[in-house]
């Protein structure tokens, strides 16, 4: 093998566990936004503290099923 041939492997291997640990930090965030929600917390404050827009955040508590506090 050469050693370009290890560099793609490399950079390979290198993207994969990226996309990987972007997946679980996705995940993590999912979670602790359903639970900062259902603790009460709304979904316009819980989008100016992660910087996302307030439809993302409503739509994130929608696919979870969390969009409706019981």
């Amino acid at each position: 093998m050469t050693d370009e041939d290890k560099d793609l492997e490399t950079a390979t291997a290198a993207l994969a566990a990226a996309q990987e640990a972007l997946h679980v930090a996705r995940r993590s965030l999912s979670a602790v936004i359903v639970a900062a929600y259902r603790r009460g917390e709304s979904a316009a404050r819980i989008a100016e503290r992660t910087g996302k827009d307030v439809i993302e955040i409503r739509n994130l508590l929608a696919a979870t099923g969390a969009a409706h506090r019981g």
